[in-house]
């Protein structure tokens, strides 16, 4: 059992209080520009929440320094494969200070080599594991679901819109060559219907009517999502939901009936061999009429999708964005192939055509790390700027605020979206916005601001100077 005080965090940042600004990749996309952000950390929260730790979310460098100032016995740093040179860093001031031991968690930490550096290294969602190590009690069946809060915005607009947070289930059954997840998480499992239904009701307390659903694949427990539907459509929620394109297509109908007002969706390519060299089954005619039809509908799109699959070329990609650009998507994330630690497509790339960078602040899905038969780094990089000039734009993001405020998720104009925003402001959660206040301001300051890759910031670490502490060399062979 571990004795002594622990403390669990995220990767230190410009800007402290929130995530960064996860709807864009470029500095200045444009003028006018959608933002939102994690005002609370998921992992950490769920942390708190069920076992005895406290935390310290989304720190700059100093908040960080100040609290090595009473050291912990025990640090956590919950991180992605990018952040690890920040996180690697972070570990030696720790150390420096006092702390005993530090532990590793998150997707960065399911890089080979980090149990060189920490003491433990955590996969997946980490309170049985935790919990086992502080000697606390933990039973998955009363697992607690805490508030989370985002901030939902545009860089014009005065005010951002507080949403809640909500998980219902983990992991994902489905085994895309891409994706971490299957393999990091395990067993894809349901949250309990009473822990999900708790959170929504303090939301519904505190004035909140925003929810957006963060599962990987929402939807994947049939009946249990209907049950979910259910508790949204009774707190009469509106809300978000991370999906995939073919289980959207299935419930499309149910779903907008019990408050449906957009998805973030795993569009990937509209490329079929590359899809299906993916394992990713889906159809690219699906996709594009699902599509069509949330604009028809006014549903807000957020669209993941990915350059450089094997099978790709610049002029195929190019004519795969222009197809994009004739649909009214609000957010299109476009994602460099990169090919992760422990997953499928790792290894058939690192085979095929081999890894050409073990700097682990690229692996961000802006930067081509490995050989590609038709595209090289310098195409691929203004490949991706040019996609996101013809994808990002300010009309664009009028069109989305426009959505919120005048139509969410109708066909036609409503004052449903009005309340959505100002019920929150001025009725029951006014106390809830002034205890957020700061970190919303720092959200504020994220989609003024734009987002920073790790590798262009003043917080970059080199190569040389993590080499002393991971052997970058057990990266390309796994």
């Amino acid at each position: 059992m571990r004795q002594g005080k622990v403390l669990f965090t995220s990767p230190v940042q410009p800007i402290s209080g929130c995530s960064s600004n996860i709807y864009g990749w470029d500095k200045q996309p444009s003028f006018v520009r959608v933002a939102m952000s994690f005002l609370n950390h998921p992992g950490l929260q769920f942390l708190k929440a069920n076992t005895s730790c406290d935390i310290l979310e989304y720190p700059d460098a100093k908040q960080f320094e100040e609290a090595l100032q009473n050291p912990p016995d025990t640090l956590g740093i919950s991180f992605y494969i990018n952040e690890t040179n920040i996180a690697v860093d972070m570990a030696r001031q720790a150390r420096a200070a006092g702390v005993k031991e530090v532990w590793a968690g998150n997707f960065g930490a399911y890089t080979p080599g980090l149990d060189e550096v920490f003491d433990r290294v955590f996969y997946g969602w980490g309170e049985g594991e935790v919990s086992e190590q502080l000697g606390t009690s933990y039973q998955p069946q009363g697992l607690i679901h805490p508030e989370i809060y985002g901030a939902i915005g545009a860089s014009f607009f005065p005010k951002m819109i507080l949403s809640g947070i909500l998980f219902t289930s983990r992991s994902c059954p489905y085994t895309c060559t891409f994706c971490q997840t299957p393999s990091f998480y395990g067993r894809a499992e349901r949250l309990p219907l009473e822990s999900i239904d708790k959170v929504l009701w303090k939301y519904h307390k505190n004035g909140v009517r925003g929810i957006n659903i963060l599962d990987e694949n929402f939807g994947t427990f049939g009946g249990h999502s209907r049950e979910v539907v259910d508790m949204l459509h009774k707190y009469r929620m509106r809300w978000i939901a991370l999906t995939r394109v073919d289980t959207l297509a299935k419930n499309y109908d149910l779903w907008v009936s019990k408050g449906l007002f957009g998805a973030h969706l795993g569009v990937e390519s509209l490329n079929e061999s590359s899809l299906e060299g993916a394992s990713k089954r889906i159809v690219r005619n699906e996709t594009l009429d699902l599509l069509r039809k949330m604009q028809r509908d006014n549903l807000f799109v957020q669209a993941f999708y990915i350059l450089g699959f094997p099978q790709d070329t610049v002029d195929s990609i190019k004519q795969d964005i222009d197809i994009l650009s004739q649909i009214e998507l609000d957010v299109v994330q476009l994602q460099v192939l990169t090919p992760y630690p422990k997953t499928g497509q790792r290894d058939e790339i690192e085979s095929e055509f081999g890894i050409n960078t073990a700097d682990l602040s690229r692996y961000n899905s802006r930067n081509l790390v490995w050989n590609h038969p038709s595209i090289s780094p310098e195409q691929m990089r203004d490949l991706q700027s040019w996609g996101n000039e013809r994808l990002t734009s300010s009309r664009r993001a009028l069109r989305t605020m426009a959505k919120f405020l005048f139509f969410c998720g109708k066909r036609y104009p409503n004052g449903d979206g009005m309340r959505l925003i100002l019920d929150p402001m001025i009725g029951k959660s006014r106390g809830l916005y002034r205890q957020l206040e700061p970190r919303m301001q720092g959200a504020k300051a994220w989609a003024t601001t734009g987002w920073y890759p790790y590798e262009y910031g003043a917080e970059t670490f080199t190569v040389n100077q993590i080499s002393r502490d991971i052997n970058l060399d057990v990266l390309s062979e796994s």
